[in-house]
């Protein structure tokens, strides 16, 4: 962008706007735990045929954007050693997701405010956020607070007219690891040294699961993936493996390894799932965007955390209606045959799931 941001979240990649369009979408992307806004790339070259504007931003810590402090660093290490039930714990922890997604929120009152962003026109225009992976998290928290942010000058409300959640974790959604599914971040035969190269060919291989909602953790495959098609990041060459990743946030002492440890253990995650979801337990205020789409896209050949989270939230929102209870409507869309990684392995088909609507879907 030819100014200077002043946001604390920053423009890691921008296509810019398609030549000529009047109506196009501005697609924003929050990148997932250890690879970042790079990762994404291939997504750039495409955007005119979509009538997109791609940008992809990088989060606190990751390159670009500005480091967290000395102070809140010393926070989120404080509250990611603190025992569960930790008095105030998790009340921090409800402060600090609270404050990353105002950073959030000041990064695309800004994108609008300096041009660029076209607004909603019905199906064509306006803003789509998708969050990958871990990601998903910061669009959670985005949900749940938003209705606590004062509207300035630029009302969101009148771009923003899509949210993604894309191949969003089991985990990260607050439930439970189950123990017999293998996991490479917890295994104890890993020398320490193995493991994030180890997460990393896991992460990005593909698996063959069988149908989770008759069979349970039984169909899930979590330790054997496929040996074709391989793991994307063992086709990703050392140039492109560097341009897309960065792993000090996620290594001991980082803060995205901090900001997790705690939200597992102080129940935050499972706290920004229902206040994203279950419409009751939003942050009162005048504008819950509860008329916003959320759409949930997930990658049926990815790890098994993804196709559990999609199995376990439908389920759980479906019990919550039953119940007379008031959820966000969500669009479930599955990308067969695709894997974590499908905005690499297949970007044009996962640009098409980001933007495109439910009849090109099908």
């Amino acid at each position: 962008m030819a100014q200077t941001e002043t946001t604390l979240l920053r423009t890691f990649l921008d296509s810019g706007a398609p030549p000529g369009s009047t109506d196009y979408t501005t697609l924003v992307i929050i990148h997932g735990w250890g690879f970042h806004g790079g990762n994404f790339k291939k997504l750039i070259p495409l955007a005119p045929k979509f009538n997109t504007r791609v940008v992809l931003v990088n989060r606190r810590d990751y390159p670009g954007s500005v480091p967290f402090t000395a102070e809140q660093r010393a926070e989120i290490n404080r509250l990611a050693s603190a025992p569960a039930g930790t008095p105030g714990a998790a009340e921090a922890l409800d402060v600090l997701m609270k404050e990353r997604a105002r950073e959030l929120y000041d990064y695309l009152v800004e994108l609008v405010r300096r041009g660029g962003v076209v607004p909603a026109q019905g199906k064509k225009g306006g803003l789509v956020l998708a969050g990958w992976s871990l990601g998903a998290t910061w669009l959670s928290a985005l949900l749940t607070h938003v209705a606590s942010f004062p509207v300035e000058d630029v009302n969101l409300k009148g771009y923003v007219r899509r949210i993604v959640y894309y191949d969003s974790s089991y985990i990260c959604h607050g439930y439970n690891r189950p123990k017999e599914l293998y996991h490479p971040l917890h295994d104890p035969e890993l020398e320490p040294s193995k493991v994030m190269e180890q997460f990393g060919i896991w992460v990005s291989a593909y698996f063959a699961h069988g149908d989770v909602g008759d069979s349970g953790l039984a169909a899930l495959a979590s330790h054997h993936y496929l040996d074709s098609p391989s793991p994307t990041i063992t086709r990703m060459t050392a140039e492109e493996i560097a341009e897309s990743t960065y792993s000090a946030p996620g290594e001991e002492g980082g803060s995205e390894l901090g900001i997790a440890m705690a939200s597992i253990a102080h129940g935050t995650y499972a706290s920004l799932r229902k206040g994203a979801f279950h419409l009751q337990d939003l942050v009162p205020g005048a504008d819950d965007w509860r008329d916003v789409e959320i759409r949930y896209l997930w990658c049926d050949a990815s790890i098994w955390e993804m196709p559990l989270a999609y199995v376990t939230l439908k389920t759980e929102l479906e019990e919550a209606k039953k119940a007379g209870k008031a959820t966000r409507n969500v669009a479930w869309v599955r990308f067969r045959g695709a894997n974590h990684f499908a905005h690499w392995d297949l970007p044009e088909k996962t640009l098409r799931g980001f933007l495109g609507e439910d009849a090109e879907l099908q």
